[in-house]
């Protein structure tokens, strides 16, 4: 039995102003770096034997917090965790973008499977590269527990298909917040979610 513990990363300043990030980047905040630790001190008994985190600097700052607080030695980072590429959306603000887009967003909101970003990725592309890389994962590490840091929408996308559903059906598992806590166990194909986007950890800090 492997265990596999996603998470996201903390709250950035882009979370606070509403900008699309994507695979741009921008500083945890305050809160963010509370938020890391907060989820470190909660994950500390779990047993953590590897951490394995996207390359952009809020998610590795996030698991550098996570790696400091329960007594890793080392992280790894891969592309391949790296956040949905939003393409010409990245630095703009999400509201501007439903004004100046509604017949885009039109789509994105009901059906976001069916759209491909301008000069960016789409839902099957980001969950395959996600999903091919955790497999190698469980195929490394079996038997072991394995703490993932990444982030919002491919956080999503990633337990949608762990817990049996199409990306048509991404509505069926909940939004993950900043350092929301899935831990699943693994045994051959068969996905047994323990806990899913769970934010219990951040009761102390709102």
């Amino acid at each position: 039995m492997t265990r596999i513990i996603l998470t996201r990363h903390g709250q950035t300043l882009w979370n606070i102003e509403g900008r699309v990030q994507g695979s741009l980047d921008s500083p945890l905040t305050e809160k963010g770096i509370l938020q890391a630790r907060s989820l470190a001190l909660r994950l500390k008994d779990e047993g953590i034997n590897h951490i394995y985190t996207s390359d952009s600097l809020r998610a590795i700052n996030t698991a550098e917090e996570i790696r400091k607080g329960i007594g890793l030695k080392k992280i790894l980072s891969d592309p391949a965790l790296r956040e949905f590429s939003f393409g010409d959306w990245e630095g703009c603000i999400w509201q501007e973008l439903r004004d100046r887009n509604p017949d885009i967003f039109k789509i994105w909101d009901s059906e976001p499977h069916l759209v491909t970003t301008p000069g960016g990725e789409n839902m099957e592309l980001v969950t395959d590269r996600a999903w091919n890389y955790l497999q190698q994962i469980i195929q490394i590490h079996q038997g072991q527990t394995v703490c993932l840091v990444t982030h919002g929408l491919t956080l999503k996308l990633i337990v949608t298909k762990a817990m049996g559903f199409g990306i048509h059906e991404w509505a069926k598992t909940p939004w993950q917040h900043n350092t929301a806590l899935n831990i699943l166990e693994v045994e051959g194909d068969q996905w047994i979610p323990l806990v899913i986007g769970d934010c219990q950890h951040l009761d102390g800090l709102e």
